[in-house]
């Protein structure tokens, strides 16, 4: 489709649409903590309907023009979904013991099958998973959809992955490009084709110097390591390993700003027909996030350490005779256990309820709202097309622990 011209022979202006997100964050967390509450008592089979809820409540909260998306999955599918990946690698599960069992001698050799074949499977299950989510996307009343095979995606993710790893990273962004235009010339809304125009070299000369520095700190670090490993008496050592430590928390500190670069280029690349995105996405917004969860994280530890203490200390008043007189196992002893239990298991939801409120719905709506979507007036031709996709992806996603975002 091609943009008609004015009787002067002038191109039309383009009609720009900012993109905006109504959602409140405190209707978000409040989905947030009672969700992660009611995994307890269910031994976490309600996230199936937490992350619905939450997928919901973020697109039924994304506009453009004043039109919101709609996401339509349910929890049902996720569950079948998750019970399917169950069905397909508990077989494999098993099959690695019996080996480890047989070939005893050589276990770590034995464990090599099954960490290809789960690593192809992330691969194959991330495809199937975005194929998912896409078809449950809906806009105008009209769904996004994929086609394409998740094991030829495999197959590429995995070639470039090897290029990447042989190359210390430097193929990386031709990796991302390739995989994404890939992801993009497959996936439709209605029956207007995706499209992608993002090129590695675009991303390398945005970011080269970011893989630059990265890779002189990682040598430098693992250098300053290995010398003080050989340094087995002295003062000299803790404070080699204090300069480790300091170069790979300044390391880590780079993965923001190279996640930000990665976001304002990937939205530029999106294309729909003649519908493209362009981001204004600000590098300090990533930091700002990641210091926001950092703070927060540690703010909760320390919070939940002195209730936990606290309570602790009074349980062990009241239940001193009690402890003191019991010999071996008792319901005293019983409970304790089983409290501690509960309260690891509350402190590892808190620090998940952080993450998706930072890193989930921040991230999210600091996206949204920097991304200017050009010439949205031409999918107004889109007609339905395609059919919504099957839940394995999403159910290998869920029980390999390799879902990104929410």
């Amino acid at each position: 489709m091609t943009a008609s011209l004015h009787a002067d022979g002038s191109l039309p202006a383009l009609q720009s649409s900012p993109m905006s997100f109504s959602g409140q964050g405190r209707e978000f967390l409040k989905l947030l903590i009672t969700g992660s509450l009611f995994q307890i008592p269910t031994f976490g089979f309600y996230r199936f309907w937490l992350i619905t809820k939450l997928r919901r409540h973020l697109w039924a909260n994304t506009q453009v023009e004043g039109e919101a998306f709609e996401y339509t999955g349910t929890a049902k599918e996720l569950l079948i979904g998750f019970l399917i990946a169950l069905a397909v690698l508990v077989p494999l599960y098993i099959a690695y013991a019996l080996l480890g069992v047989i070939l005893e001698e050589q276990y770590a050799f034995a464990s090599v099958p099954l960490v290809v074949i789960m690593y192809v499977l992330a691969h194959f299950g991330s495809y199937r998973a975005r194929k998912y989510r896409a078809s449950r996307t809906v806009f105008r009343g009209v769904r996004f959809w994929m086609k394409g095979s998740g094991w030829a995606y495999a197959a590429r993710a995995v070639l470039w992955d090897l290029a990447t790893l042989l190359t210390l990273g430097l193929a990386l962004p031709w990796a991302m490009a390739a995989l994404e235009r890939y992801r993009m010339r497959h996936t439709f809304f209605g029956s207007i084709q995706g499209g992608f125009a993002g090129t590695g070299w675009a991303l390398f000369k945005r970011g080269w110097w970011v893989w630059a520095l990265g890779l002189v700190l990682l040598a430098f670090t693992f250098f300053v390591f290995v010398i003080s490993t050989h340094i087995a008496t002295g003062s000299g050592r803790p404070a080699l390993l204090a300069i480790t430590f300091l170069l790979g928390l300044l390391i880590l500190s780079l993965l923001p700003l190279a996640l930000a670069i990665f976001t304002r280029w990937h939205i530029d690349g999106l294309r729909f027909g003649d519908v493209t995105a362009v981001s204004d996405f600000r590098i300090g917004t990533y930091y700002g996030l990641f210091f926001k969860l950092i703070f927060s994280s540690l703010g909760f530890l320390l919070a939940f350490g002195l209730v936990v203490g606290l309570l602790g200390f009074v349980f062990a008043a009241v239940f001193k005779e009690a402890m003191a007189a019991a010999e071996g196992f008792s319901w005293v002893s019983v409970s304790a256990g089983l409290l501690v239990a509960i309260g690891y298991l509350v402190a590892l939801l808190g620090l998940g309820v952080l993450q998706r409120y930072f890193l989930g719905r921040g991230l999210w709506a600091a996206i949204v709202t920097s991304t200017t979507i050009t010439n949205l007036h031409s999918i107004d031709a889109a007609v339905a097309a395609g059919k919504p996709a099957g839940v394995l992806g999403e159910g290998l996603a869920d029980a390999l622990d390799f879902n990104v975002g929410i």
